[in-house]
């Protein structure tokens, strides 16, 4: 059994890959699988176009460029 939010959090933490519309690069974004689907917006790491995917939960962190 998991103790504690924060245990709950590290394991609920998800990398998923998106691609720029713009310019097609891959990216990598930290997510976490609790809660909602979110529109996030993403600044593309590699021609700076503002997008917003949905993803299926909160992002922890990125882009980072594959």
């Amino acid at each position: 059994m998991l103790g504690g939010d924060s245990e709950l959090r590290r394991f609920s933490q998800y990398s998923l890959e998106i691609e720029c519309p713009q310019c097609g690069k891959k990216m990598t974004v930290h997510i976490w699988l609790i809660g909602e689907p979110q529109n996030n917006e993403i600044e593309c790491a590699g021609c700076h176009n503002r997008m917003i995917p949905l993803l299926p939960g909160p992002m922890v962190d990125g882009p980072f460029l594959d």
